[in-house]
């Protein structure tokens, strides 16, 4: 059974990166499934080595069309 819901997930993370590229289905209520998607999986997220998030936050801002001052 956990072998079939890890295969779910991965489904369901890989049909919503999919559906972020596709205008149509870029709406807001495609944002609040994935918001509730990263909230279910936060155990996840906080696994994360704090370098691999730093470069992850680093590379969001450079690609800013605009960037805070100070």
């Amino acid at each position: 059974m956990k072998k079939k819901l890890e295969l779910i997930n991965k489904l369901l993370l890989e049909s919503m990166l999919d559906d972020l590229d596709d205008s149509q289905k870029c709406t807001p209520g495609l944002y609040q499934v994935i918001r509730g998607y990263i909230n279910d999986n936060r155990e996840h997220m906080d696994t994360l080595p704090n370098e691999a998030i730093d470069i992850l936050e680093q590379r969001m801002t450079d690609s800013l069309p605009f960037k805070k001052l100070g």
